[in-house]
C-alpha cells in the first residue's frame, strides 16, 4: 500500500477532486443572484455608488454592522470594525491555525538528519 505508484495516484486523484469540487462550487455561486439585505441588488453598482443604496432596510445583524458598527468600534471602515472586532476572535483563530497547518507541513516534510547520513552511505 506504500508503494511509490500508489501514493502518486492517490495525491493525482486527490488533486484532481479538489479542482472538480472548486470548479463545480465556483459556478454554482456565479449562477446565484446578487444580494443585498436579502434582495436582488447589483453589487458592482453598490462597489461603485454605494451612495445609490440605503442600508434602512438592513436586518438583524447586518443592521447592527452596517448602521452602528461607528459608535460600537470606532472604526472608520466597516470592513475593519467587521473582521478585527466584532469577528476578531475567530480572524485570530483562523491565524492560529493557518500557522498550526504550516508548522505541521514543515514537520511533516522535513527529512531526518538520520535519513541524510543513511542515503550519503550508500
Amino acid at each position: 500500500m506504500n508503494s511509490p505508484v500508489f501514493k502518486k495516484w492517490a495525491i493525482t486523484i486527490s488533486c484532481a477532486l479538489i479542482i472538480i469540487i472548486g470548479i463545480v462550487a465556483a459556478v454554482r455561486m456565479a449562477a446565484t443572484p446578487s444580494s443585498y439585505n436579502g434582495e436582488g441588488v447589483d453589487v458592482v453598482g453598490l462597489y461603485e455608488n454605494p451612495a445609490d443604496h440605503t442600508e434602512e432596510n438592513a436586518d438583524g445583524v447586518a443592521s447592527v454592522i452596517v448602521n452602528e458598527h461607528e459608535e460600537q468600534t470606532a472604526a472608520d471602515n466597516v470592513v475593519y470594525s467587521v473582521v478585527f472586532n466584532f469577528r476578531g476572535y475567530d480572524t485570530l483563530g483562523e491565524s492560529f491555525i493557518l500557522i498550526a497547518a504550516i508548522a505541521g507541513s514543515l514537520a511533516i516534510l522535513r527529512k531526518s538528519s538520520a535519513g541524510k547520513e543513511e542515503a550519503q552511505n550508500e
